[in-house]
């Protein structure tokens, strides 16, 4: 059913946004029938610009890599009465394929940016789902740590970032599309392992609440060695043993991708060592993808 905007102040000519990707998720499953995720927003970022066309209809640089965005913008216009007549370029150095919400934040920063251009603003929820009717998503867009149903866009509570927490990120190979995840294998582990995931979230809400790096790596941790019956990489085990050893707090990881994030206090000294560690005892095997703050979500006019 098409759904009401609320009308902005005037329309404009050209509009640019930005939107976080992710290192992965903190903690991912399904308790008492509901899939869920909680987000881990970085400071690597997507960016979008739209502007007034001259012909009609949408004309979007690379088409082919950006049809996601090519949906959703349609949908939106469908939905909420708006024209397609728009130029969009896209620019995004975060890692396709990986599970660190490359088209998530493509396509937040995109629909941030179009509806801006067309003097047009949203409730979060109902920007989370016209995410979700394109795919699953970790709705980047909401501000803070989103606990949220990433098939329905349903925010289920927002927690404070963590403040002077990193991520070391190193990919271990491989690309994962997320519409062809096993979410049926998935939903049957983490059935199977129910006690655990509501641990893992309980003490992850306690350690964003608390702004506690170490609880917060403790939940991550138990969370991505469960995920290792679901999507295994096979440095997992020996990573989290060599960088917790150097001062790391615990290792998160792309549920539905192939990265492993690296958790532990800010520290350029320890940022250095960590770095050392990888390159030295796994060589070939893992390539780094960077080094990066971990934020609050949200997708800002620039």
């Amino acid at each position: 059913m098409p759904t009401e905007a609320l009308q902005l102040d005037s329309k404009v000519k050209f509009s640019k946004f930005r939107a976080p990707g992710t290192c992965g998720e903190f903690v991912q499953g399904h308790i008492q029938g509901r899939d869920f995720l909680v987000n881990c927003p970085i400071d690597l970022y997507s960016y979008a610009e739209v502007g007034t066309a001259d012909n009609d209809g949408l004309h979007i640089e690379r088409e082919s890599d950006y049809f996601k965005i090519r949906d959703t913008l349609t949908l939106a216009a469908y939905e909420l009465f708006l024209p397609l007549r728009h130029d969009i370029q896209v620019n995004s150095p975060i890692p396709r394929g990986k599970g660190m919400a490359s088209s998530s934040a493509d396509i937040g920063a995109a629909l941030s940016a179009y509806l801006h251009a067309c003097g047009q603003q949203v409730s979060p929820h109902i920007f989370a789902r016209l995410l979700t009717e394109v795919e699953p998503s970790d709705c980047v867009h909401f501000a803070g740590i989103a606990h949220l149903n990433h098939l329905t866009g349903d925010l289920l509570e927002s927690l404070p970032p963590p403040s002077g927490m990193r991520a070391l990120i190193v990919d271990c190979g491989g690309e994962i599309d997320t519409l062809c995840f096993d979410r049926q294998r998935a939903r049957a582990v983490y059935r199977n392992h129910e006690d655990c995931i509501t641990e893992a979230l309980s003490l992850l809400k306690q350690g964003l609440r608390a702004n506690d790096p170490a609880v917060i790596a403790v939940a991550a941790t138990m969370s991505a060695t469960l995920s290792q019956q679901i999507h295994r990489k096979p440095q997992f085990e020996d990573l989290l043993a060599c960088t917790t050893e150097k001062g790391a707090l615990g290792v998160n990881c792309a549920h539905s991708g192939s990265v492993l994030g690296i958790l532990y206090r800010e520290d350029s000294r320890l940022t250095h060592e960590l770095l050392d560690t990888v390159r030295r005892e796994f060589g070939d095997s893992l390539s780094i993808v960077g080094d990066y703050r971990i934020i609050g979500g949200g997708c800002d006019a620039l």
